[in-house]
């Protein structure tokens, strides 16, 4: 019994051996058939290659990132400087105006001026002639009635005329 024991035993390890070589055996016919050394050996390239190239884009990234920092106090600068150059050319336009505006009050207040000095000009004209008229009427009134009380003066006036006419030389 031991003997059928050893020999099968000796079976199983031989056949279990054998199982095991013939299925090396396959499996380097399978990996030399399909070229599975070259499928993985072209894998592996291909991932070295992604993570050289990410770190190629990761290097590419930073200095865009950097640079893009760079342009960003770049144009900050350059707005500072439109910002202050606004601020001056505000600052020119804002005293024209002022000035312009002065002028014009200048101007404005000159002619009011004259205005009031034209108008009381007129007025004054007006207020000699008005008093020379009430001074004519009150005259005429006053010969008037002097001539109603005494009728002798009427040619005595008369005669005045003719000889203040004569000594005008014309």
């Amino acid at each position: 019994m031991t003997d059928t024991l050893l020999e099968i035993w000796n079976k199983i390890l031989t056949s279990n051996l054998f199982n095991f070589v013939l299925m090396l055996i396959l499996l380097g016919w399978i990996i030399d058939k399909f070229k599975l050394g070259d499928v993985l050996e072209a894998g592996r390239k291909s991932i070295e290659d992604k993570i050289v190239s990410s770190k190629q884009n990761r290097i590419n990234a930073v200095k865009e990132l950097f640079e893009t920092q760079e342009n960003g106090v770049k144009v900050e600068q350059e707005a500072l400087e439109i910002i202050e150059k606004s601020a001056n050319n505000a600052v020119i336009v804002g005293e024209k105006l002022v000035e312009d505006a002065k002028k014009e009050s200048e101007n404005y207040s000159k002619n009011i001026q004259k205005n009031i000095d034209s108008n009381i000009e007129k007025l004054r004209m007006n207020l000699t002639n008005e008093t020379a008229q009430l001074a004519i009427n009150k005259a005429k009134n006053h010969i008037e009635n002097e001539l109603k009380k005494d009728r002798t003066l009427h040619i005595r006036y008369i005669n005045e005329s003719i000889d203040a006419l004569k000594e005008i030389d014309l």
